[in-house]
């Protein structure tokens, strides 16, 4: 009996991410995505994309690569930028997103994009977070 309200209860959840999740906004934009190392080293990207979410235009920027692992239900957590893995299970860091200054609610498969937006990764660990980024 727990397990079956169990399951209810994550079917529920799930259907209403789906419902309320946000939309992408359609049509060419520009946006552009700094990737922070954990020696405070940065680069830049820019992108001209169709894209309606950001992992779609990631892939589409010359000379920036990552991976991770992915779920059905919440896409790619990304574990690996250009060959700086920060992985919570091994070291205690993780890639943290951020739209402008303002950590995202949603991970790059599911992050819409408008025209204009500023994205950053941002190499963190777990208790050195400060409330500013």
């Amino acid at each position: 009996m727990a397990a079956a309200a169990v399951v209810l209860a994550a079917a529920i959840l799930l259907l209403f991410y789906f419902a309320f999740r946000p939309s992408a906004q359609a049509g060419a934009k520009h946006i552009s995505l700094e990737v922070v190392d954990a020696s405070g080293g940065s680069a830049f990207w820019e992108a001209d994309t169709d894209a309606s979410y950001l992992e779609q235009a990631m892939e589409e920027m010359d000379g920036l690569s990552f991976s991770g692992s992915r779920t059905e239900a919440f896409g790619l957590m990304v574990l690996t930028i250009n060959d700086i893995t920060a992985d919570p299970q091994t070291d205690g860091a993780y890639w943290a997103l951020y739209l402008e200054d303002t950590p995202c609610s949603y991970g790059v498969s599911s992050q819409p994009l408008e025209d204009g937006q500023n994205y950053r990764f941002v190499y963190e660990r777990f208790g050195d977070w400060d409330g500013e980024s």
